[in-house]
């Protein structure tokens, strides 16, 4: 899944996953159902059964389901409390709650209300490590290497691929899992990165 961009004024350009992650989302849930923070072009690349682009507010509004990928956008985000929902903004503020952390908090909490069954979220956002440690609840592979993402030009739909920093991946299981789901994950993940169950 992208990083998709809020306000097209002042971005102008979204985020790709990494091919090889969105391969082994896909082998690891037998398919990708939703992508809750996409667009049309990047779910060229992710071939999610369904997706929300910026417009529908994955975050805010729509209901998750299936075997969820996600890879949140960038940016940070703050809590308009007259609104009752998350806002993403350009500012910069200790009061502002970074992109990854708020879609984390969100989809585990998806998660525990089993509103859908199982899910890969893909992050280069290493501040996740101090900032959202119920990660390591779950199986984690902290990659290996830097991964290449795709970032597409909103103004002539090019795409370049450029290298991200530390990045990792969590796998939030069925609610009802047996030890095959951690094996399967530890089997597609072990050669990408460091395990951790």
């Amino acid at each position: 899944m992208p990083a998709f961009i809020k306000n097209k004024k002042t971005e102008h350009y979204d985020w790709i996953s990494n091919p090889d992650i969105i391969t082994a989302a896909h082998t690891l849930m037998d398919g990708i159902t939703l992508d809750p923070a996409s667009s049309d072009k990047a779910n060229e690349y992710v071939c999610a059964e369904n997706y929300y682009t910026i417009a529908d507010d994955g975050l805010n509004v729509k209901k998750w389901f299936g075997n969820v990928y996600l890879f949140p956008p960038g940016g940070s985000y703050f809590w308009n409390a007259k609104r009752e929902r998350w806002i993403k903004t350009r500012g910069l503020s200790p009061t502002l709650t970074a992109s990854h952390s708020v879609w984390w908090k969100t989809m585990k909490r998806k998660w525990i209300e089993r509103e859908f069954d199982q899910a890969v979220f893909f992050s280069n956002a290493p501040d996740m490590f101090l900032y959202a440690q119920d990660i390591f609840d779950h199986p984690v592979c902290i990659l290996r290497t830097r991964p290449i993402l795709g970032q597409h030009f909103l103004a002539d739909d090019k795409i370049v691929e450029r290298s991200t920093c530390c990045s990792f991946v969590v796998y939030l299981q069925p609610q009802d899992f047996d030890d095959s789901h951690t094996e399967n994950f530890v089997n597609i993940f072990k050669n990408k990165g460091r395990i951790l169950i």
